[in-house]
């Protein structure tokens, strides 16, 4: 039989290869296993349970170390000897079996561990002995450097977890991905604690499952550790879970919250808490950083977008033009459902533009129409909707998202566009403001076009007829020669006009020719030119016009002048016809032609009309 002291001397060996395992990577269960094997071989011991000590609570060795639960037994108030204090929970039935404790200590006299058995006559022996007291300092000695050498490694797989998942926030501008690794990396090392990630807002660009942040129904502990930007314990009342709550922060404010739960009974260590704390602010400085390069580019895009339309703008295009532009952009920028131009007209009556879509002309589409009138003359300002609600609007909304931009020209409204999307919160605040940007802009350049419009309507068009001048009629019949486009022009002249000056006045004389110039216009179509050629004289073209085509309408206007004259007076006409030609010669040789058959027809007795004997043709 072994000596007190050779059983020292055995058990500091084994002791020994004990700690070189742990070392060498030796399992926890393995470790635990041999250490109390090491009880069961020198002191014949059947029945032990191991004990370390943490954060004031004795936890069962093997489910610390392997950390999947860290279910508490007892609480120690006071250690004045070797016998376990405290208080027990749910293992109260299964440690029925200890009738002694080993308390072991550091050389502080602090509590690092403590064994239960059930005692034999060869640990009575041993434990009565001068042995006993260094036994018991070998084992805080080893305990101690075990759980060292334990957190050492631990500390050393989170940081290698850290590295790796800072490298992917580092190297990814995605933020699904940041998401994803920041969960999957937490959950990895903290198993079985349950993550869940806790946004403060909706995220269209993470594909990572997550909630929002919700202030009414989170535990007061979330709210705080938002509000605080730190870490929280809190406690779930259903189950009395511990539960972590990280803020995911950059430099700007908190993205989210990191939300952990554990297990009932379990304790979640400093260790673990700082791991959590570094590795949640890491991922808000990428959260961060991902979201500024998004605005950055997002920003570069709108100045680019806003710079290119401003520039498309400055060109000399028609207001049908512009708003054709401009509405093919915002199409590809916000890709609305339905697109509305509307215009204020006379009287202040609105007019839908053709650029529209074709929803805006059903009884549906109208009552949109009506109502962003509506909340136009209101507030007298754009409007944004992200959730149009059904009793914002008579009748069924299928159409959730708007946008109202007025067109602002004289600082009047003179018009405005309204975007349609059926989701709700299509369209975010950021399209708005640029929606915004683009109209303002488009204003000042429909207000120039307009303008510039006007200015040549007026050098186009007699003043007093309101019907086109001379100079325009030729520039337009001069281009459809060129272009090859036949058609046929008659000359009017109103017969007598220089008695109805004398007899009648001048304001007289000036009634008859607007009434004449009235008829020419509701005579003719809308490809059609008429003008006033000079003095009582007026002129119409054609285009694409046949011989028959031409003496038709030249009939139709001889009928009617005596009608709708006052004083009534009649017109002599002169008519030609001629095919497609490119020679500048022919132009003028029509010209020619149509007035001598207008000068055949005023000498031949007047009011009647003379066909020119010469068709033009090559």
């Amino acid at each position: 039989m072994k000596t007190n002291e050779q059983m020292y001397e055995s058990i500091k060996s084994d002791l020994l290869d004990l700690m070189l395992g742990v070392m060498q990577n030796l399992k926890d269960s393995e470790f635990i296993q041999v250490f109390e094997d090491l009880f069961k071989t020198h002191f014949n011991v059947t029945e032990i349970e191991f004990f370390l000590y943490e954060e004031n609570q004795f936890y069962p060795a093997v489910t610390l170390l392997k950390e999947d639960s860290r279910s508490c037994v007892g609480v120690l108030e006071t250690l004045t000897s070797p016998m376990l204090t405290g208080t027990f929970s749910e293992t109260d039935d299964s440690l029925n079996f200890a009738d002694d404790t080993l308390m072991i200590r550091n050389e502080k006299r602090e509590p690092v561990a403590m064994v239960l058995v059930k005692s034999t006559d060869e640990w009575h022996e041993f434990a009565s002995s001068e042995y006993f007291k260094k036994f018991q300092l070998l084992l805080g000695r080893l305990i101690e450097t075990i759980k060292g050498y334990q957190s050492l490694y631990k500390h050393s797989q989170n940081h290698e977890s850290l590295l790796e998942a800072t490298k992917t926030f580092s190297s990814t501008m995605e933020l699904g991905v940041i998401h994803s690794q920041l969960v999957s990396t937490v959950s990895k090392n903290l198993e079985p604690i349950q993550v869940e990630l806790i946004l403060s807002q909706e995220q269209e660009d993470s594909s990572y499952p997550y909630r929002l942040f919700d202030y009414s129904n989170e535990l007061p502990s979330t709210v705080e550790a938002f509000l605080s930007g730190e870490l929280t314990l809190g406690k779930d009342a259903a189950t009395d879970a511990e539960i972590l709550s990280a803020p995911v922060k950059g430099m700007q404010g908190t993205y989210g919250i990191l939300q952990l739960s554990a297990p009932c009974h379990y304790k979640i260590s400093p260790m673990q808490k700082e791991f959590v704390r570094n590795i949640s602010e890491s991922a808000g400085h990428a959260i961060e950083n991902t979201s500024l390069y998004d605005q950055s580019h997002r920003l570069i895009r709108e100045l680019q977008l806003v710079n290119e339309v401003s520039k498309k703008l400055t060109e000399r295009l028609t207001s049908g033009e512009m708003i054709t532009y401009i509405n093919n952009r915002l199409k590809e920028t916000f890709e609305p459902e339905e697109v509305a131009f509307v215009y204020v007209g006379d009287q202040a009556s609105t007019v839908l533009s053709r650029e529209s879509t074709s929803y805006f002309m059903t009884q549906a589409g109208k009552r949109y129409l009506d109502y962003a009138e509506s909340r136009l003359r209101r507030e007298k300002c754009a409007v944004f909707i992200a959730d149009l609600r059904n009793e914002d609007i008579e009748g069924f909304t299928p159409y959730r998202s708007l946008m109202i931009a007025p067109i602002i020209i004289s600082e009047k409204i003179a018009g405005y566009a309204l975007l349609m999307h059926t989701e709700k919160y299509h369209f975010t605040f950021d399209d708005f403001k640029l929606v915004k940007a683009i109209i303002s802009h488009s204003s000042l350049a429909l207000s120039n076009s307009a303008l510039r419009e006007k200015l040549q309507d007026l050098a186009n068009k007699d003043q007093m007829t309101g019907l086109y001048a001379r100079g325009y009629l030729d520039r337009h019949m001069s281009s459809a020669f060129k272009k090859g486009i036949g058609g046929a022009f008659l000359l009017l002249d109103v017969d007598d006009f220089k008695q109805v000056n004398d007899q009648f006045g001048h304001t007289v004389g000036d009634c008859v020719l607007k009434q004449t110039a009235e008829l020419l216009k509701s005579s003719i179509t809308e490809k059609d030119i008429a003008g006033r050629w000079g003095g009582e004289e007026f002129a119409i073209y054609l285009p694409g016009a046949t011989l028959r085509e031409g003496k038709q309408l030249a009939k139709q206007l001889l009928l009617e002048m005596p009608r709708i004259t006052q004083p009534s007076v009649t017109v002599s006409i002169g008519v030609s016809v001629w095919e497609p030609s490119t020679k500048e010669e022919t132009y003028q040789q029509l010209f020619q032609n149509t007035d001598e058959a207008l000068y055949s027809a005023k000498s031949g007795g007047k009011n009647r009309i003379i066909v020119s004997e010469s068709v033009l043709a090559e």
